[in-house]
């Protein structure tokens, strides 16, 4: 159970050092306070966040999820076109097919890809140079 404490705007509104404790709009400090438990839950698996073999470990889940997505956008995997699990199975197998089908055309076809940038990653470099 979370705990809340809300300070009065009068003692945040006149603070020289408001700036640097809240970037609140509407000027006043909020402060959530977990039970003790949680919040040293929260702290170690924080700390973990930072090692490098967790980072390695979240990378293969991030290209995990990457081939899920493109599943998802190429195949439409989010809806079965048929009902049945045995009907269903046969989609999932096709959609993955498809899936190394297009892999390898672009692999052949372009060499291998450099990331993918955001639009606005690229805006940011434009404005940038």
């Amino acid at each position: 159970m979370r705990s809340s404490i809300e300070f009065a705007r009068s003692d945040c509104g006149s603070c020289p050092s408001r700036d640097k404790c809240t970037t609140a709009a509407r000027g006043n400090r909020m402060l959530t306070l977990r039970p003790r438990e949680l919040h040293e839950t929260v702290a170690a698996t924080r700390a973990e966040q930072e090692t490098d073999s967790w980072r390695a470990k979240y990378a293969l889940r991030a290209g995990v999820e990457g081939t899920i997505n493109q599943a998802l956008d190429v195949t439409g995997l989010r809806r079965a076109r048929y009902r049945g699990l045995p009907r269903v199975s046969l989609q999932h197998a096709y959609s993955a097919t498809a899936i190394n089908v297009i892999r390898l055309d672009a692999h052949w076809s372009e060499g291998p890809r450099r990331p993918r940038t955001s639009r606005l990653t690229r805006l940011a470099h434009q404005l940038a140079a």
